[in-house]
């Protein structure tokens, strides 16, 4: 396909790196640094205003796929999608921050000529809520429409998950399955002789109808009910919204009087403070070290690193981080944070799932895994064949959706046309999973 990218800051820089090596890649942006940094791509580099009508048809739109618009300015992403669908491009993306704008994380706007807008504030706090479901889950999320949920989750001393991996999998509740294991930021794929430690990030595909027998399992029939947000942006008052239609006793702190005002009037129930998150006197005062879960969500990287590590020495059972820049993931979790999440990435996925025709595609720890449900297609190699035996290796399949119903799948299961098969895999070997599944 031949996909046009405007903007390329984190979030187009994401995007272009996932798609170019099995696509036509066309980028613009103004900055000649963000230019240059995708020097190292098989891609069309284009310096200018995005929103110019003649750079865009100079940058093949009129013969475009699919248009991206995710500059940092929701006006010119607009405008360019409006552009783009006016010259007959079937498919537009638009990143928009704006409230007036957008209210959900994915929206449709085709009655204004944009496919999808997608926020990367609520679509990151809606990321964020979800983790919530037991105390020591990091990231709960839908695939295929709920019919399937991926999580992470943290190992301790208390679970019966420690050992190697074809003993602990013997145990989990049917509909579960192991993909990935993280420990102090290195991901990889299990095989049975591995060993299971504490404080190992455990990453599975389940069932929806098999989460509440694992969370029994886990000795975590508890939900967390105190949480702490650093950071009353656009990020932290979203989460705010979010945790106070599930229940939670939330307290937010904000820096910025005039913030601290303008969202107070809006929040119902969550207690807002104006202060500095990495003021220690304030996180003791504020009872971080009795809090289920601490979000540090300011928009600097290394403030909401230095909230992090206070509220962890102080005794908070979870700490939760915004992240900017996708390459500080590794360091932020290696250094006690529980799990860092980038606002670029969690948009850059849900871009990319648009892009893919609906297949979910989501990257882990800081692009080192993916998980992509891919579609057994008429003519496709795999149909007919063992898909444990014809993925490559670096590569695991997790789940099937068959008619709609996950299956878990053994040695011989053989796939079906329109089956949809989620495939968890190093990023070197993904263009290779991804021929098997192609007609």
């Amino acid at each position: 396909m031949r996909i046009l990218i405007t903007g390329a800051g984190e979030v187009g820089y994401l995007i272009a790196s996932e798609l170019y090596a099995d696509h036509d890649v066309t980028v613009i942006d103004k900055d000649p640094a963000a230019c240059a940094r995708l020097q190292d791509m098989d891609v069309k580099v284009l310096q200018g205003n995005s929103a110019n009508a003649r750079l865009l048809i100079m940058a093949g739109i009129n013969k475009a796929d699919i248009v991206a618009a995710v500059t940092g300015n929701d006006e010119v992403n607009v405008i360019t999608c409006i552009i783009a669908s006016h010259l007959g491009v079937r498919q537009t993306i638009a990143r928009v921050s704006n409230p007036e704008y957008i209210d959900q994380p994915v929206q449709d706007r085709k009655e204004i000529g944009i496919s999808y807008m997608i926020c990367p504030e609520l679509a990151m706090a809606e990321d964020l809520a979800r983790s919530l479901y037991f105390p020591s889950m990091l990231l709960d999320r839908e695939l295929a429409g709920g019919k399937v949920e991926l999580i992470e989750f943290k190992v301790t001393e208390e679970m019966p998950l420690q050992g190697p991996v074809g003993e602990v999998k013997v145990n989990l509740p049917d509909g579960c399955k192991i993909m990935a294991i993280n420990r102090k930021g290195n991901i990889s794929i299990p095989i049975d002789g591995d060993l299971i430690m504490s404080d190992d990030h455990l990453f599975l595909l389940c069932d929806p109808k098999s989460l509440p027998e694992l969370r029994r399992m886990l000795h975590e029939e508890s939900s967390p009910h105190k949480a702490l947000i650093v950071g009353g942006g656009m990020v932290g008052f979203y989460l705010a919204s979010r945790l106070e239609k599930m229940g939670l006793d939330v307290k937010l702190i904000e820096v910025k009087t005039e913030r601290c005002i303008e969202i107070a009037d809006k929040l119902s129930s969550t207690m807002i403070l104006n202060g500095d998150g990495t003021d220690i006197s304030l996180l003791r005062e504020e009872g971080a070290e009795y809090m289920d879960v601490v979000f540090a969500v300011t928009g600097l990287d290394e403030k909401n690193l230095l909230c992090s590590l206070l509220a962890k020495q102080l005794g908070a059972k979870k700490i939760l981080s915004r992240v900017n820049r996708n390459d500080y993931i590794k360091l932020f979790e290696l250094v006690g944070v529980d799990r860092a999440v980038s606002p670029g990435q969690v948009t850059a996925d849900a871009v990319l799932q648009r892009v893919s025709g609906g297949e979910e595609v989501i990257t882990l720890s800081d692009e080192r895994m993916e998980l992509v449900d891919f579609i057994a297609k008429a003519g496709a190699k795999i149909i007919g064949k063992s898909v444990s035996k014809e993925l490559p290796k670096d590569s695991m399949v997790g789940m099937i959706l068959r008619d709609g119903k996950p299956m878990m799948p053994d040695e011989g299961f053989k796939v079906k046309e329109g089956d949809r098969v989620f495939v968890m895999s190093m990023p070197e070997v993904v263009s290779k999973v991804k021929k098997l599944f192609v007609s």
